[in-house]
């Protein structure tokens, strides 16, 4: 056979479909090609993603090395300890980012193309990114069930340990402090690094029968560095106490000091110690069902724990739903660059986030069901993606001499019925 193209120019070895379909194995080297692609989109989309939604959080921790005195060991447990929330998060963006990124470049470079002519259907093609959506959703499951509690109730301790061994950080100048039980203290100056006040007033309420006005030039609040114990000391020099007794209304004292150490003894919001009650985000599944039903019996508040309960579960099958969402897109988009994957992922995860928190909202004060609003986004855009596999795919549902055929019929059914109208008009006189 004369094997040469009408132009006369040899012609490409032809492959049969099915023969090449049948070679085209999982992880074959399309598929292992395509997953590296995958992961260096992932893992650049994970870097940007985590670093825009931790900024903030890392200025404050940057502020507890340089104005605070912490020290970096203890900083550095503060950031791995915020990082497991932020990858529920980050993950699926980046899942979202990975799939147009790679599947846009592939219908760019016309290799989309090309594979589907050599018999490879878009469910095929659909494989290396559903295995990533498998296996991101897989890990964001461990982290939001066995991670993230561990971790956010570890910060939260350690943050509350700062609080009793650095007091200082709960003040801040010019400002009417609340955070001391029974204390109000304002502070005109405040060196933070070494731990000295200046302008100093304080009114203490701790005991009703005998209500204080502290008034100091200067102090300090060397807290317990040691960690011995859950006091803090207020150091106060040169200053004046004015006492009035509530049984005597008209007795008034004045009381001048060269120093004087007021005592804050455990308690309070600066003393919760790991004996307080953990909140939703600490506990685990076994100790959210736990409360959630004695909540039930008791007639307590339990829709926010049941939205704590579907959001474990929720965010992880995002990165499914939305590894199935990118891959119709990415095949649709001809010039897909990772600029244009970027933008796009950020507005459509955006998305998802901003019915995600309107869901929970919504969900932990009853207005809805909370497991409804934590799932909706998921059924959404579930939806969606079908629908668009669907509409990409369609050729795929049918044989190739069957879809051959079709197209024929509807290009024959329209010039049938034309000619059949010329004819009429024809024939008449």
């Amino acid at each position: 056979m004369n094997n040469t193209s009408p132009s006369g120019h040899p012609a490409a070895p032809s492959v049969s479909p099915v023969a090449f379909a049948r070679r085209l194995r999982l992880f074959s080297l399309i598929d292992r090609h395509l997953m590296k692609e995958m992961a260096f989109s992932f893992a650049l989309g994970l870097g940007i993603f985590t670093f825009v939604l931790l900024m903030n959080q890392m200025i404050r921790l940057m502020d507890l090395i340089i104005n605070k005195g912490i020290g970096v060991g203890i900083v550095l447990r503060l950031f791995l300890y915020l990082l497991p929330f932020s990858l529920t998060v980050t993950i699926p963006m980046s899942v979202m980012l990975a799939i147009l990124a790679t599947y846009g470049r592939l219908s760019s470079d016309g290799e989309a193309i090309a594979l589907k002519t050599n018999g490879v259907s878009l469910y095929r093609l659909m494989v290396p990114g559903l295995l990533v959506g498998v296996a991101t959703t897989l890990v964001t499951l461990w982290i939001t069930i066995s991670v993230q509690p561990r971790s956010t109730r570890a910060s939260t301790t350690l943050i509350h340990r700062l609080y009793q061994t650095k007091a200082i950080m709960a003040l801040q100048e010019g400002v009417f402090n609340t955070g001391y039980p029974g204390l109000i203290v304002y502070v005109d100056r405040l060196e933070e690094r070494s731990a000295s006040l200046a302008g100093i007033l304080i009114i203490d309420r701790r005991n009703p029968a005998d209500q204080r006005v502290v008034i100091a030039q200067e102090g300090k609040m060397p807290g317990d560095d040691a960690g011995r114990g859950l006091r803090t000391a207020i150091q106060l020099s040169r200053g004046h106490i004015h006492l009035t007794s509530a049984e005597n209304p008209g007795r008034y004292r004045n009381l001048k000091f060269e120093t004087y150490e007021l005592q804050v003894p455990a308690g309070g919001r600066l003393a919760e110690t790991l004996e307080r009650p953990k909140k939703g985000r600490e506990m685990n599944l076994a100790e959210l069902r736990a409360q959630i039903e004695r909540l039930r019996k008791e007639g307590g508040n339990v829709p926010p724990l049941e939205v704590e309960w579907n959001k474990k579960f929720a965010l992880p099958i995002a990165c499914l739903i939305l590894s199935v969402l990118g891959s119709p897109i990415g095949l649709r988009v001809k010039r897909a660059s990772r600029g244009i994957s970027l933008a796009f992922s950020v507005a459509l995860t955006v998305f998802y986030y901003v019915l995600l928190a309107a869901g929970e909202s919504l969900g932990s004060r009853g207005r809805i069901d909370p497991a409804l609003g934590i799932w909706f986004p998921n059924i959404l855009l579930g939806l969606v993606a079908i629908g668009l596999v669907l509409a990409e795919g369609r050729e795929a549902l049918l044989p190739a001499g069957l879809r051959s055929a079709a197209r024929d019929l509807a290009i024959f059914l329209p010039r049938g019925v034309s000619q059949r109208k010329t004819s009429q008009k024809t024939r008449q006189p």
